[in-house]
């Protein structure tokens, strides 16, 4: 009788693997958006501990994030925090007809203060931007803010489109 039980019991063990990815297999496969942030929350600021070192926002932006045209929020900076670099990356082309602008801000409206054009988003390819308007402490010299992407694009309507990108800034240790 107890071989028995010790048989049933080792058999069992062993399918519990099987029954676990059968179970996970039967879950559907969604597709996720880059930019799933909750709207409604109030951004926390990134620091460092020592306050010394760089710190960054990467953000990918998909042609389909829902709002993406109306701005959505991803992070926040402190008051005259050094916005030291952007980097883009354009992984997938944005195919909207006309035109394929994406943008980076304080404020969800426009969301253009940090960038405002530079990223040719119709064309993959990587793209630093020298000149962008909110370099420096330009963005943050009077508050603390929060940090929005968006995506404008005219003509017929994108169906591709993907761009990843890192903007780096420095604490305000001046304190």
């Amino acid at each position: 009788m107890r071989k028995f039980f010790s048989n049933r019991l080792a058999a069992a063990l062993l399918a519990l693997p099987i029954l676990a990815a059968l179970a996970f297999a039967l879950i559907p496969a969604t597709k996720v958006s880059a930019l799933q942030v909750d709207q409604t929350r109030i951004m926390n600021k990134r620091f460092d501990p020592d306050g010394y070192h760089p710190s960054y926002y990467r953000v990918t932006v998909n042609f389909n994030d829902p709002g993406i045209a109306s701005g959505q929020a991803f992070g926040a900076l402190g008051k005259n925090e050094f916005i030291k670099a952007i980097d883009c990356h354009v992984t997938t082309a944005f195919n909207a007809v006309s035109s394929n602008t994406i943008t980076f801000g304080t404020t969800a409206t426009s969301a253009n203060e940090i960038v405002g054009s530079g990223i040719t988003a119709g064309t993959p390819g990587i793209y630093h931007l020298t000149s962008a308007a909110g370099l420096g402490v330009a963005a943050t010299s009077a508050a603390d803010v929060t940090l929005y992407a968006k995506y404008a694009q005219t003509g017929t309507a994108a169906t591709t489109g993907a761009v990843t990108c890192v903007i780096e800034f420095v604490p305000n240790n001046d304190m």
